[in-house]
């Protein structure tokens, strides 16, 4: 879907709090501004609409029902781990010829992990640690909800540039496990990514906490190692999901000899193919990666 052509002025005509826009980035279908409101920076996001979007109607427009979704996410969760909903609740307008959907969150100051595994390479232990930590920390919030996050990856994970840890990003995709699916009859997310079970979109309602937990394994493994546990730029779609519902991964300290054998097996019972195989409660993941911890 293309993105919306948004300017500085566009913003500034519709918002006239907004003192400054600057275009940060974008992604799936949104472009993402660092706006300056009451002084205060913000992450303001927009997606584009259908020419014949009607307002009225607007609960049966699938962007606005993820766009609803994901601002009820950050609304709802308390972690201080998974990123909050901004002063600009979620709204629709016509600009620049366009009809849009925009809301705020509060902005990150920091670096997104894939940008921080790409310019310095593999974390240090603790660091891995700390990193699981945190997301456990937004992942059992989103379960609290009974949802599911399902994008866990190093572009939707921000580390604070003050040091005080990490933030999980872009709940668009969640899935609520009590409600009806936005995506009912194809998969979503970034298949690299993928819990073995998110492939079958048939069965999803099976599907709990412990696909997260599969995803943030793939993460960690990456984050330990500096290298993918399943993809590598010549891994075709075919290959890439044979290898993650088939092969087990090396265990990360045979390509990072500095990562005990403790976060080993921590990493791996992560990315066990089957969810009971992983852990059952995400408490016992808590503890599982504290111990890694204590034993250094």
């Amino acid at each position: 879907m293309p993105l919306p052509n948004i300017t500085e002025g566009d913003i500034k005509a519709l918002i006239p709090e907004i003192k400054s826009a600057a275009l940060i980035g974008h992604g799936g279908q949104k472009v993402v501004f660092r706006a300056i409101y009451n002084d205060q920076p913000i992450a303001l996001k927009f997606a584009l609409l259908s020419d014949t979007f009607n307002p009225e109607n607007e609960d049966i427009d699938e962007t606005v029902l993820r766009a609803q979704r994901e601002t009820q996410i950050m609304q709802e969760c308390t972690s201080p781990h998974m990123v909050k909903l901004g002063p600009i609740g979620l709204a629709t307008a016509c600009t620049a010829d366009q009809n849009v959907l925009y809301f705020s969150e509060e902005f990150i100051d920091g670096q997104a992990l894939k940008e921080v595994l790409k310019n310095e390479g593999p974390m240090q232990t603790d660091d891995v640690v700390r990193l699981g930590l945190h997301m456990c920390s937004a992942i059992a919030d989103l379960w609290s909800l009974g949802k599911i996050h399902r994008d866990i990856k190093p572009g939707n994970i921000m580390r604070r540039a003050d040091g005080t840890g990490y933030v999980l990003l872009d709940a668009g995709l969640a899935f609520d496990v009590a409600g009806e699916s936005i995506s009912a009859g194809f998969s979503v997310g970034t298949m690299a990514y993928f819990s073995p079970e998110q492939f079958d979109y048939t069965n999803r309602r099976t599907m709990d906490f412990r696909s997260d937990i599969f995803s943030l394994g793939v993460t960690l493994y990456e984050a330990a190692t500096g290298q993918h546990p399943f993809f590598s730029p010549t891994t075709s779609a075919p290959h890439l999901f044979s290898k993650i519902t088939k092969h087990n991964p090396a265990p990360p300290s045979s390509l990072n000899a500095a990562i005990p054998v403790a976060l080993d097996n921590v990493i791996l019972r992560m990315l066990g193919k089957s969810p009971h195989l992983r852990y059952r409660r995400i408490d016992q993941l808590r503890e599982a990666l504290a111990q890694v911890q204590e034993v250094r």
